[in-house]
């Protein structure tokens, strides 16, 4: 399907209303017709109306994705979690509960499910699944006869050079259209919740670049292996991508020959239903095998999951084979053993619309002109890597233009022109958009000189102006994410991250308090299509402004992450980044509708995201949630210019990582609010390096703090720093930091400079503590370093110190530097609760510690207050 940039006229919905472009292919719907959404999240009622209107276009594929989602929808209403009961035994059991609590959720869930099909709703969802069933495979049979082949044994392996893409072949209208509107006029019939329900993208046609003429290969490829058509066989596909593929696979099957191909779809952690164990005993009974289909695998641990369900439902391992695309060459390691017909990456059939004279001949149409050469550059996408391809060509016309073209993965049918809705709508903001082509959008490309290096207050302007255009030029007609319970979306992600400080208890309050209060946090007027991906790595900066890249990509991806407030595109533009003036721009361009609050989890939300992706962001989590938290408590009370010094540790004292990241506590907050109301100086006493020191003095209204051990300090008038690490020491430290940075399975933090913070990296990806014998065999290495460093043993890090400075001669420095005179009043209070706070505690007049102290500060004789954690005020 080919589509002109200016051929699809979009109205605020994203509905087409003109035609003003060419389509290249003969015999498909004109491009007045064609559906280019802009929201993709469709509830049953939309995609019922949505598949009416694709079959009055004659749009077979469009049709096809709708049927196939219709389809998807009301198998997972059938086989919903009643009240998320299996999902609350899943957590249970990871957290160490007694086996006998998620045992009796999971036997009151099995009952519910047994008593489901009796409901006259389940029994009506049934009947219209069975018929949208029905027209969904008919459709599939349509799509794959517009390839142009089905001769398997031709296509295992590679495709013809050449071959048309999926297109819209001319459809019987007296069948197609009267079954469509059959199951639209039966929609009204269902439970509201069911109609209600929204749809899952499939990652195979909308995240990654997958097209049915590579289920024609798949299947060609179990055809050489399995030649004998006389068996039946049984496609299940894995939901959700495999309510599209099953059908697929099973038409380019039953067009080869086999003559009993049946399909159907389970979802992994679920129970098989036992509809599906009846028909598999019936295919293994007839000595047939069962077809197992999913998209991609990263793991193959859902694949996995299902095939270990299916053998103890009866099915041999010898009778189960997989049908896999995949990323890169190598099946994964959970499914090696199995029976598998395999597709790599580098021969799946998007590759054959990237061949140069294929280009050239699409190019030629959208630019309306003839094109004299398409020449491919270096920059493209590897097939290996989980997402769309990218590949850049250098093209030049007949009239003399010159441009540089990149044709991007966007999706299949209606999921890939999603893209000409956004580039319709901000044509100021994105490079310039030519088309889109069987699952490709051709773009202006953007080098990577011109990308934004970081975000300035002076860019904010040009940043929050995309972010306004798009609300208003991409409304939404509602907030489709209230409706995605379980499936990730902003609100519920932020409902998971405060969830983390209540402990056990986090499960239960999540979804009948914590849930239901950051949704309605999350709630806007006016409900519109939002980025997802505004962070700097997605601008660039040309001669006509900025331009942001991408924009059609991350609020429908398989990442989920729904949300339709425009103020979660302003807190990604540089979530926790480190200029104030940036983050205080930021939050001015937002308005006075922008609440702190909504403000903070939706930064905390993106930071999460980083983290799930490998990027670690704690140290963002902690700047966004101490601004916060200095915001609302100490912004009215600034610290005052003199008075006794009040020394504090941070980790276990002012902060707590309860929600997975240091966080000043509240109660700390309002210590420090009343240390300031009785002229008190609060300072800093701890290990963390001096970049986090002068952040939190900055940010809280401290006035100094000891860094490092004592290896540092710093004062926050002036922005001073005073070094107190020896030469000697801090040459023996620099030895042992390039020891550590050589040495496999160690990490070592870049932020420390004056002593040497490691952490040991496991298997999973967790950090730790690196183990003391490992360490004092790497500093045996390093030569003589006997009495000039010593090792401070922490619970997620190790820290290698010079041994001459201590939080004692550090404070005793920042006091003199802080104008304080007279040791005993000099340090009026100070609270630590580990063995290396001992030095800073006993210069104080008074010295507590929090309820978490370990054994050395007790046996030292320090007041312990009962509260563990930001006991400040107790102790006070």
């Amino acid at each position: 399907m080919t589509v002109a940039w200016d051929a699809v006229e979009l109205s605020a919905r994203g509905v087409r209303t003109a035609e003003t472009g060419p389509v290249l292919a003969p015999c498909r719907p004109s491009a007045d017709r064609l559906l280019a959404p802009a929201d993709l999240r469709a509830d049953l009622v939309e995609l019922a109306a949505r598949l009416v209107s694709a079959l009055d276009a004659g749009d077979a594929l469009d049709a096809f994705l709708l049927a196939a989602g219709a389809v998807q929808v009301v198998e997972d209403h059938l086989e919903r979690d009643v009240a998320e009961l299996r999902r609350g035994a899943r957590f249970l059991r990871s957290r160490g509960a007694p086996g006998a609590v998620p045992a009796a959720l999971e036997l009151l869930v099995t009952g519910c499910e047994r008593l489901r099909p009796l409901h006259p709703g389940s029994r009506r969802a049934r009947d219209w699944c069975a018929q949208a069933v029905r027209l969904r495979d008919e459709l599939a049979t349509v799509v794959l006869g517009a390839i142009g082949s089905c001769d398997l044994a031709e296509l295992a392996g590679v495709g013809p050079n050449g071959a048309s893409g999926p297109g819209s072949g001319p459809l019987a209208a007296a069948h197609g259209l009267p079954a469509a509107h059959a199951l639209a006029a039966a929609v009204r019939s269902l439970p509201p919740l069911l109609r209600r329900t929204t749809l899952r993208l499939p990652s195979c046609f909308r995240s990654f670049d997958q097209q049915p003429a590579d289920l024609v290969r798949l299947a060609a490829s179990f055809a050489c292996h399995h030649p004998d058509r006389s068996r039946p066989l049984l496609v299940l596909g894995l939901r959700t991508s495999g309510s599209y593929l099953a059908p697929l696979v099973a038409a380019a099957l039953t067009a080869d020959g086999y003559g009993a191909v049946a399909t159907a779809t389970a979802r992994p952690g679920h129970p098989l239903r036992p509809a599906l164990r009846h028909r598999l005993r019936h295919v293994v009974r007839l000595g047939g095998r069962v077809l197992l289909v999913d998209d991609a695998p990263a793991t193959g641990s859902s694949v996995r999951a299902v095939a270990d369900r299916l053998e103890r439902a009866g099915v041999p391992a010898g009778a189960l084979s997989l049908l896999l695309p995949l990323f890169d060459e190598e099946v994964p390691a959970a499914l090696r053993g199995y029976d598998a017909s395999v597709l790599p990456g580098t021969l799946w059939a998007i590759h054959d619309r990237l061949a140069p004279d294929t280009v050239r001949q699409v190019l030629e149409t959208l630019l309306r002109t003839p094109v004299c050469a398409v020449e491919p550059l270096p920059g493209g996408r590897p097939p290996s890597r989980r997402g769309h391809l990218r590949a850049l060509f250098a093209v030049r016309t007949a009239d003399g233009g010159q441009r540089t073209v990149v044709a991007l993965g966007a999706g299949l049918g209606y999921l890939g022109r999603h893209a000409l809705a956004v580039a319709r709508a901000l044509p100021g903001h994105l490079p310039r958009t030519y088309g889109f082509v069987d699952g490709l959008v051709f773009r202006d490309w953007l080098p990577d000189s011109d990308r934004l290096a970081g975000v300035c207050a002076g860019d904010v302007a040009g940043l929050a102006r995309y972010v306004a255009d798009r609300a208003a030029t991409l409304p939404a007609v509602r907030d489709a994410s209230a409706a995605l319970v379980g499936r990730q979306p902003v609100w519920e992600v932020a409902a998971e991250i405060l969830a983390r400080g209540c402990g056990r208890l986090g499960w239960v309050l999540q979804p009948v308090l914590v849930g239901p209060a950051t949704y309605r946090l999350s709630r806007v007027a006016v409900p519109s299509v939002v980025d997802g991906a505004t962070g700097v790595r997605h601008w660039f900066r040309g001669q006509d402004g900025l331009r942001k890249v991408e924009a059609d990509v991350r609020a429908f991806a398989n990442t989920e992450l729904a949300c339709y407030d425009p103020l979660y595109d302003l807190a990604g533009i540089d979530p926790g980044g480190p200029d104030d003036a940036a983050l205080a721009a930021v939050r001015a361009a937002a308005g006075a509708g922008a609440d702190a609050e909504r403000f903070l989890l939706y930064q905390l939300v993106h930071l999460w995201d980083r983290e799930r992706a490998g990027t670690p962001s704690y140290r963002e989590a902690a700047r966004a949630a101490g601004r916060y938290i200095a915001e609302r408590l100490l912004a009215d009370r600034p610290a005052p210019a003199c008075g006794p010094l009040c020394a504090l540790d941070v980790d276990g004292v002012l902060e707590s990582d309860a929600l997975g990241f240091p966080l000043l506590t509240p109660r700390a907050g309002l210590a420090l609010r009343a240390l300031a109301a009785h002229g008190h100086r609060a300072v800093l006493a701890t290990g963390r390096s001096l970049a986090e020191v002068a952040e939190r003095c900055r940010t809280y209204g401290l006035a100094g703090g000891v860094a490092e051990y004592g290896s540092a300090v710093y004062q926050a008038c002036g922005d001073r720093v005073v070094e107190l690490v020896p030469e000697s020491q801090r040459l023996a430290l620099a030895r042992v930091r390039a020891a550590l940075a050589g040495t496999p399975g160690v990490s070592v933090d870049p932020d420390y400079l004056r002593s040497v913070r490691v952490r040991s990296l496991g298997p999973d990806g967790r950090r730790g503590a690196v183990p003391p014998q490992v360490l004092d065999r790497l500093l045996a290495t390093t030569g003589d370093t006997r009495g000039h460093l010593r090792v401070v043993q922490g619970q997620c890090q190790t820290d290698v110190v010079a041994a001459s400075v201590d939080k004692g001669s550090g404070l005793r420095t920042l006091a003199g530097l802080l104008g304080a005179r007279g040791e005993a009043a000099a340090v009026a209070l100070a609270v630590g609760d580990t063995a290396e706070d001992l030095p800073a505690l006993t210069q104080a007049h008074l010295a507590f510690a929090p309820g978490n102290a370990d054994a050395a500060v007790r046996a030292a004789g320090v007041r312990t207050v009962d509260a563990a954690h930001a006991a400040v005020r107790a102790a006070g």
